[in-house]
């Protein structure tokens, strides 16, 4: 401060003033005078000015003196939907990396808590929270513990990624809000969820925000623009109008499931831009969407009937070649989060892929065509996608804007582009152009005689909104019959096909969780042999695999070299290095996904990887596959050539699929046995809380509810900790600790 004072005085003293003070001015009285007032002045806002550096330190709390910094050096990420699919995957790749914290955001805590055990999950980096997306109440609250629990830490990643998908319906779901369940869980909550988080996030040096987009709300790719229902907002009539029960579109006619879904994801693509837009350059959050290709295996579909769960994976590996894995799909999110070389914003990130190569091939690999030309690719074929005109469409971004802060009451801190020249988008177009045209006339001339109201905003909003909803109200379709009410919930409830039959829970339970060590196949029932290596140059690391674990992979006869952590599954691993592994029963039992590790065969399926000494590699020998047609020269769109070759791979594609689909039936009972187990495990557990039973491996108080308190643990050596409402220990500074303190203060603000 005496340095400061010294600046002040330097201006006491004006040799040369001339004020214009009147008559009475008498320079010896009043010049002083001055000179003293304005270094009363000076000094003042120069004493300010030597104490700003202070603005940035918090005064000791429980928050800022946490023991240890609990999270230490790793990351914070906050997941919705970690209990399956997407979600799961990618916590588990984040949790593998050891750089991350993840907070799990679940409905429901108890399903968490099984999965956690199932899948492994280090439960001291992972964190579940209860949220419940189809209320804004929940996701308030939600929002209220995750700003606590993180104390002075901010949120580095926040992933929208939780999902429903209702297109089985003939009406509309509701929530406790009186929207449509998509719309709410898939799109207005995670609107509302982001704007609460944002606040947390500022004081990232890496902030992101990633939306889970979809090929189906992108109408320039085949799977957007080429089967319908096509995602279109329209005017965006219903959600101006609220969108509240009966208006379940957003659009304001009448409910289609499959549609809204896609909806949802249009929405969310283009709120990405939008935040993109107004928030990026100001908070240096990155925000981007993402398709990761199509799971067809997620739970995603558990509404859909078992026919299409049957079959849908087999059409996308086979017609589309769109197909893939969740743990690979949670490797393309876990890049997102992770690769320094994802940081750009207002990116619609995916994956090469295309409908038309390599299909002789896939017959050879169970339809997953890896590489160029296939939805598989490794962690080098992320790319820049383009996104639609309706998704970049700024008049629409700012009309979806408005209307869902006025929804929501969220509170914010203050393009065309050319068409896909794929002639199967084309094709595909055209041939489902006069079925789109005449399916959509008929939804909405179910509505016609609103579309005066819908359309006509000379009316007031509330006049509009009235006569469109007494209209709607007309057309639900909704049973009467309580029965045949409780048959289309229980069609819809996600639940296990009955036929699947009784399930040995502990059988499916130990291949879930896989084994530690390998599981030893006899070579002499295998029908190939030992794949000769003759590569003589040394393994090649696959760039940006450096930083994905602390042990080295070598796959052969392909010669790539990958990063893994010790436990983690090789199939995972064979997948993150684009090496193709068939799998069937994932059991390990069928031997389909048999490998070579030091001379022993070994089913993939069941194996990790084993931890290594220094220098030394984890070296697995895999059957060669046909790679051939990646070196194929490609024909000219719209050529001769182009076109044979358009009918050989169709061709192809369709004898694996009906080659594949006669023997469907054992991949899907695995599957429907796997969820079934997951099912009757919860119902066991809850069963088991309800009377009192502590039947859990995992920690009740790693899950963040109501009244969970963990116990006070003993005290460090000389100073007194304390335990807050959030399960959370600090230390109390004691005398050590606030003499660091004050010193630390004195060193800072001592002058240079």
């Amino acid at each position: 401060m005496f340095v400061h004072a010294q600046v002040a005085w330097s201006h006491f003293y004006w040799p040369k003033v001339r004020l214009s003070l009147g008559p009475s001015f008498r320079p010896s009285s009043n010049l002083a005078f001055v000179s003293m007032l304005r270094f009363l002045v000076l000094l003042v806002l120069e004493s300010t000015a030597a104490w700003k550096w202070m603005e940035n330190i918090k005064m000791p709390s429980l928050q800022n003196l946490q023991r240890g910094g609990r999270f230490g050096e790793k990351k914070l990420v906050v997941i919705t939907g970690t209990s399956s699919g997407l979600g799961k995957a990618t916590a588990k790749a984040l949790l593998r990396a050891n750089d991350y914290h993840v907070v799990g955001a679940v409905r429901d805590l108890e399903k968490m808590q099984v999965v956690a055990e199932l899948e492994g999950f280090d439960m001291d980096s992972f964190t579940p929270m209860q949220v419940d997306l189809a209320s804004f109440e929940s996701v308030k609250a939600f929002t209220e513990e995750l700003d606590k629990f993180r104390g002075d830490r901010p949120i580095d990643r926040l992933v929208c990624n939780a999902a429903v998908y209702q297109p089985t319906l003939a009406y509309p779901k509701w929530t406790e809000d009186g929207h449509e369940q998509q719309l709410q869980i898939n799109y207005l909550s995670h609107f509302l969820l982001t704007s609460r988080v944002m606040p947390m996030m500022t004081d990232s040096e890496d902030a992101r925000v990633v939306m889970i987009g979809s090929v189906t709300g992108n109408d320039n790719t085949v799977g957007g623009g080429g089967v319908y229902p096509i995602a279109d907002l329209k005017e965006l009539d219903g959600l101006e109008l609220g969108c509240k029960k009966p208006i379940a579109m957003m659009d304001g006619y009448n409910f289609n499931g499959a549609k809204m879904y896609k909806d949802t994801k249009l929405a969310l693509m283009m709120t990405t831009n939008m935040l993109h837009e107004r928030f990026h350059r100001s908070t240096g959050i990155a925000f981007s969407s993402i398709y990761p290709g199509c799971i067809a295996e997620t739970p995603l579909f558990r509404e859909k009937r078992p026919w299409f769960r049957k079959y849908f994976p087999i059409f996308m590996k086979y017609i589309t070649g769109g197909y893939v894995g969740e743990e690979e799909a949670g490797s393309r999110l876990f890049q997102v989060l992770h690769d320094p070389a994802c940081t750009k914003s207002g990116v619609y990130w995916s994956w090469n892929g295309g409908p038309r190569e390599g299909r002789g091939a896939a017959l050879d690999t169970g339809g997953q065509i890896t590489g160029a030309g296939g939805a598989g690719g490794g962690w080098e074929s992320i790319f820049e996608n383009d996104q639609s005109d309706k998704v970049l469409n700024k008049d629409l971004m700012q009309k979806l804007w408005e209307s869902t802060n006025e929804i929501t009451k969220a509170e914010w801190p203050l393009a065309y582009q050319p068409k896909s020249p794929c002639p199967t988008l084309k094709v595909v177009t055209a041939a489902t152009s006069i079925l789109g045209i005449l399916e959509e006339q008929a939804r909405m001339k179910a509505t016609e005689e609103g579309e005066k109201i819908v359309a006509n905003r000379t009316l007031p909003k509330e006049v509009r909104r009235s006569e469109l909803e007494k209209m709607l109200s007309k057309l639900d379709r909704t049973p009467a019959d309580p029965e045949a009410f409780a048959r289309d919930m229980a069609l819809t409830s996600g639940a296990v096909p009955e036929e699947v039959g009784e399930v040995d829970v502990e059988k499916t339970v130990a291949s879930l969780r896989g084994t530690d060590g390998v599981a030893v196949v006899d070579a002499s029932e295998l029908d190939w042999d030992v794949p000769e290596v003759k590569n003589t140059e040394p393994p090649q690391m696959i760039p940006g695999h450096e930083v994905l674990g602390d042990t080295q992979v070598v796959f052969q006869p392909q010669n790539v070299m990958t990063m893994a952590r010790a436990g983690q599954p090789l199939s995972e691993v064979a997948t993150q290095a684009d090496v193709f592994i068939p799998y069937r029963c994932k059991k390990g039992e069928c031997k389909t996904c048999a490998v070579n590790i030091g001379g022993k065969w070994v089913c993939a399926c069941q194996t990790k990887i084993q931890a290594q000494k220094p220098g030394e590699s984890f070296e697995i020998k895999v059957r060669p596959r046909d790679e051939s047609y990646k070196q194929q020269e490609k024909a000219a769109f719209f050529s001769p050539k182009s076109f044979l070759d358009g009918v050989v791979n169709n061709g192809l594609g369709v004898f694996g699929f009906v080659k594949e689909g006669l023997a469907a039936d054992p991949d899907f009972q695995v599957r429907m046995e796997r969820e079934k187990a997951v099912q009757e495990l919860l119902a066991q557990r809850k069963a088991g809380s309800h009377a009192g039973s502590a039947g859990s491996k995992v920690s009740v108080g790693k899950l963040r509810g109501p009244k969970n308190v963990k116990a006070p643990k003993a005290s460090m050596k000389g100073q007194e900790t304390v335990t807050d409402e959030h399960g959370r220990e600090f230390v109390l500074p004691g005398l050590a600790m606030t003499a660091g303190l004050l010193l630390s203060i004195i060193q800072h603000y001592r002058p240079s």
